[in-house]
């Protein structure tokens, strides 16, 4: 016991004394006391998410991942040739693996991603000695530098609101807790931000080859975790650049693009059954419908076609954005998740009331309209193929801050709008305007 606190005790110290020194370089967006606190964060909570669902819940996917990368983890002392080709080249499946990237089942590239964690945490247990908590801090050193590539493009693009954008990205309770403990879900959001910032590089500030390489990179590794995921990136990554060159019609070209590619995705199904991805997506949904779970919630099944889906769509949006109710609300997740809706909606209302001319904005940013597309697909993903709320709960996690920073973005207030000025004469200029009107 003794032995490994000091040894989590020596790891911590030594990515601080990194984050110190990263915090020298002039591109770094954060101070050392920022960067510490916001890591510090993440590995207590990271560490409380692995005692609490061990001791309360009897251990969860977290801790199976960790007990099967135990194994692994023999492999790699025992085998490394063997380690870092078992189950990494496809071997035993019935079917041309080129036909089954969106299988539900039966897939290597759905086996693939739940593989590669696993080899991931084997690896961290060369440094570890196989104990969970300080693989916690490895883990969240990935997803620490996620959020801190998120930070940085807002605290770039929108400065007056810094504070803000720390205090929700590193702390929003949320994604704090759901990204933290060792789970694909974390990945999965920092890869996703990783990407969304290279996007962001590419079409606002400047193209250069190494961000192009650092893009598809980041968007295989997106698409090998979570392919659902990294496929509500393209018309993200065709609007943007579209409205990189048109900003004035950017809500126009980004409800164009996203109304086109939803068509290609029903038109799909009229090719081949193998890349029919409305079908795809509802052989998701059923096999999530043949689990069982306490917080089931109806959702009616999808059939594959269009009709199917505008049908279940109510469900769909009820279930992201309204539930748990009030009356669902037992046990600390549900109460701490319904809070969490009471304050989504609120930020809601209050922009519709004081910020209506401020709607303006948004509507010629594209940065902000690439974030409300990418939460609003991968919440109406998740609203089609998941019928527990506990699942929703956690899933969105990663997705909901997208649409907290466009709704803080709107929320902003007349001394926040001062704050832009580039001098005092400026911010004067301002005050007097607004005194006299």
């Amino acid at each position: 016991m003794l032995l490994s606190l000091l040894i989590f005790l020596l790891y911590v110290i030594i990515i601080l004394f990194i984050l110190y020194r990263y915090s020298f370089k002039p591109g770094f967006a954060l101070s050392f006391k920022e960067a510490g606190i916001a890591f510090s964060a993440k590995i207590i909570v990271g560490c409380l998410y692995g005692y609490f669902f061990l001791h309360f819940y009897g251990g969860d996917d977290t801790w199976l991942y960790h007990n099967e990368s135990l194994k692994e983890y023999a492999l790699l002392r025992s085998d490394p040739l063997h380690f870092f080709t078992n189950d990494i080249v496809p071997d035993g499946y019935a079917t041309n693996q080129l036909y089954t990237v969106f299988d539900s089942s039966e897939s290597y590239a759905k086996d693939l991603a739940y593989t590669l964690l696993i080899k991931t945490l084997a690896v961290f247990n060369l440094f570890s000695g196989g104990r969970y908590y300080i693989n916690a801090i490895f883990y969240n050193v990935i997803v620490f530098f996620g959020c801190y590539s998120l930070f940085k493009i807002v605290s770039t693009k929108y400065p007056a609101k810094r504070l803000i954008w720390f205090l929700f990205i590193f702390f929003f309770p949320p994604l704090l807790f759901w990204t933290s403990g060792i789970r694909k879900d974390g990945l999965c959001f920092a890869i996703a931000c990783g990407l969304l910032y290279q996007l962001y590089y590419l079409f606002e500030k400047s193209i250069s080859g190494k961000h192009l390489i650092y893009f598809f990179l980041l968007f295989c590794l997106l698409f090998l975790l979570r392919s659902h995921v990294a496929l509500s990136t393209i018309p993200i990554i065709i609007a943007y650049a579209i409205s990189g060159r048109l900003p004035r019609y950017s809500l126009t070209i980004f409800v164009t693009v996203a109304f086109l590619c939803s068509a290609l995705f029903f038109a799909t199904s009229l090719f081949s059954e193998s890349f029919d991805l409305p079908q795809k997506m509802a052989d998701r949904q059923h096999a999530f419908l043949q689990l069982s779970g306490n917080s089931y919630m109806q959702l009616d099944s999808l059939d594959g076609n269009l009709i199917s889906y505008c049908r279940i769509s109510s469900q769909a949006l009820n279930h992201v954005f309204l539930r748990p109710y009030i009356t669902e609300a037992k046990g600390i997740f549900y109460l701490g998740s319904f809070i969490e809706i009471l304050f989504f909606w609120f930020l809601v209302i209050t922009a519709f009331i004081k910020s209506l001319a401020r709607m303006k904005t948004i509507y010629h940013d594209p940065l902000m309209l690439s974030f409300i597309l990418f939460a609003l697909l991968n919440y109406m993903i998740i609203g089609y193929t998941v019928p527990f709320l506990g699942a929703i709960v956690r899933y969105k996690a990663g997705f909901e801050i997208f649409f907290i920073i466009v709704l803080l973005r709107l929320n902003e207030t007349s001394l926040t709008k001062l704050s832009f000025s580039n001098s005092k004469k400026g911010l004067r200029q301002q005050i007097i305007k607004k005194i006299k009107l």
